[in-house]
């Protein structure tokens, strides 16, 4: 009886501990997110998202573009957990249109500063269309505006999309940017562009990561890596491509996951190791933004885009010349 009675404790204490330790990972978990600094987002998809209304969450996830339970699952791929999104034949989705299963991360960047990006995706080597999809572009990821529903439609596109193609044996990645007015708008002549292009392996990890100023005007832009090199072409000075990109005055938000406007008879997939948002290029990777680092290159011109400093630096050499 005393043998029973002194395992029963033992067990009673084993059972308290390990519950101790899962309740204290939990309230860990909990309090690094919440104090995460606003506009940083982390997540390398040890489990599953779930929506949160919570609108003071800095970033909560939605899945309003996710039909099917069956369309959203964690997979291990090469030792590491990842987040994969499936989109079935026959997956329309009725009210947002098109067929769909896309996460949308929502929030973090309400006065529309400067972001950082960086999504880390695979197109598997099981990835198969129809013969007659060939030539046709499906988007893998997307920044996309609110529209109130009282208010008037401006544009028919987002301002940032990230498209996956398959043509002629060659499997590419665009990047298509800009406004992209709607039909009888005042911004019906305005037509977004392919800015970017480049080859990828089914089968293989691939990191974008791109830095965006929210803009009305022509003094927003967006510059993009993929596999840490300049994706958006480097121009000597940097790689950003100049537009606006606002649609309003509300903040954005990020897709991703397959976005198309035709079917397949195949089942497709796409998968995500991670995605970080970041306010500045030090706080996504740690790493200070040198042109070595940014572009592999060791001449900085970038203080020739203030042309106010360049001028006082001119007359700076020039007082110290005739001083000499």
């Amino acid at each position: 009886m005393k043998k029973l009675l002194l395992c029963y404790l033992i067990f009673l204490c084993f059972f308290y501990s390990n519950s101790q330790n899962k309740i204290s990972s939990i309230k860990d978990s909990v309090i690094s997110t919440n104090n995460n600094p606003l506009g940083f987002f982390y997540d390398n998809y040890d489990s599953i998202p779930k929506e949160v209304n919570d609108s003071n969450k800095n970033f909560r996830y939605s899945t309003h573009s996710i039909i099917s339970d069956s369309s959203i699952s964690i997979e291990k791929l090469d030792n590491k957990s990842a987040l994969k999104l499936t989109l079935f034949p026959g997956q329309l989705h009725h009210k947002a249109n098109g067929y769909r299963s896309e996460l949308s991360l929502v929030g973090g960047n309400p006065n529309n500063n400067d972001e950082w990006y960086e999504i880390s995706f695979m197109i598997p080597e099981s990835y198969k269309i129809d013969s007659g999809n060939i030539g046709r572009e499906v988007s893998i990821f997307q920044l996309h505006s609110v529209r109130q529903k009282n208010e008037m439609k401006l544009f028919n596109r987002p301002s940032v999309q990230f498209l996956y193609l398959e043509q002629y044996n060659k499997k590419l990645i665009l990047l298509r940017y800009g406004l992209n007015g709607e039909e009888g708008t005042d911004y019906e002549n305005y037509k977004w562009k392919l800015i970017a292009i480049s080859e990828i392996n089914k089968g293989e990890w691939n990191t974008v990561r791109f830095n965006i100023k929210w803009s009305f005007t022509n003094t927003g832009y967006i510059a993009a890596w993929l596999n840490e090199k300049p994706y958006t072409p480097f121009n000597g000075v940097d790689n950003k491509v100049y537009g606006a990109n606002m649609h309003n005055k509300r903040q954005s938000y990020l897709k991703i996951g397959y976005y198309r406007y035709w079917d397949n008879s195949y089942p497709t997939e796409i998968f995500f190791d991670y995605v970080k948002v970041a306010r500045t290029f030090k706080q996504l990777t740690g790493k200070d933004p040198t042109t070595k680092e940014l572009f592999n290159v060791e001449n900085d011109y970038r203080y020739l885009e203030d042309k106010q400093r360049v001028l006082s630096d001119i007359k700076f050499r020039k007082e110290v010349s005739i001083k000499k």
